[in-house]
């Protein structure tokens, strides 16, 4: 019987370590100076992690190329895909419809009920059996799993410059009814490319026309945002370029009739 317990109890403590920083999502906004743009969602795995995960007959990169990486001297398998947008507002949508792979977790953690439970034979440990009750308890709530609760991204045109802007506002994960603590599960990275070096920002760290926010908690509602400058050279060449024409022009009017 203690070797039962024994065995339950590095169970958990396996399953504990395995979800630790075992799911990275990075997510890449790229806003085009058109009102274009583009999004690479990569969703990294623990490599350990994913190998239980195969094993188990769950695999959830089949058929897609992956790739490894090392962070914090762990081994990933990732997988990205980059999609184009025609407009901001359609960028603003595929953001707001982003989740939390929760699934991965619980798949796996079903698969290690599942094993418990086989070592857990049903008795008392004096041989005699033991009725189980079934679990009557009503269903949680369907959680709220979608990384964003707002997505704002604008571009605003003056005469002479452009301003585009990027907002976002995390939507706050809840660990309650969990097994597993979100924020040793899941690490978010998000990155965005602005069209001109970014002036303003609100969080992240800036590097000419990117800036990168690292999500540590999860749990928290965080508001980030980065604002860049482009001046119209274009116009300004051509409000020149008017200018001098029609001062010509009243020039050599004038000439004419002398």
């Amino acid at each position: 019987m203690k070797k039962k317990i024994f065995a339950l109890v590095m169970a958990v403590m396996m399953l504990a370590m395995m979800l630790t920083g075992c799911i990275q999502n990075d997510i890449g906004v790229k806003m085009n100076k058109d009102g274009t743009g583009s999004i690479s969602a990569t969703i990294g795995i623990e490599k350990d992690f994913y190998q239980n995960l195969k094993q188990m007959g769950s695999d959830p990169f089949e058929g897609k190329t992956t790739t490894e990486y090392t962070d914090e001297d762990s081994t990933y398998v990732a997988y990205t895909e980059v999609k184009e947008y025609s407009s901001y507002e359609e960028m603003e949508k595929a953001l707001l419809e982003m989740t939390y792979d929760t699934e991965l977790i619980e798949d796996a953690q079903e698969a290690q009920d599942a094993e418990m439970n086989g070592d857990n034979e049903d008795f008392d440990g004096n041989g005699e059996d033991v009725i189980v009750v079934p679990d009557t308890e009503p269903e949680a709530p369907e959680k709220d799993n979608h990384i964003f609760s707002s997505v704002n991204i604008e571009k605003n045109s003056g005469i002479f410059y452009s301003s585009y802007t990027f907002n976002a506002v995390m939507n706050p994960q809840s660990n309650d009814d969990l097994d597993y603590d979100m924020n040793d599960a899941f690490k978010v990275t998000l990155t965005v490319e602005m069209p001109e070096e970014i002036t303003q920002s609100k969080g992240g760290k800036m590097e000419g026309n990117k800036i990168t926010f690292d999500i540590a908690d999860v749990t928290e509602s965080q508001e980030f945002a980065a604002t860049c400058e482009s001046n119209n050279t274009g116009v300004v060449i051509g409000i020149v370029i008017g200018l001098v024409v029609i001062v010509a022009g009243i020039f050599c009017f004038i000439k004419f009739k002398k």
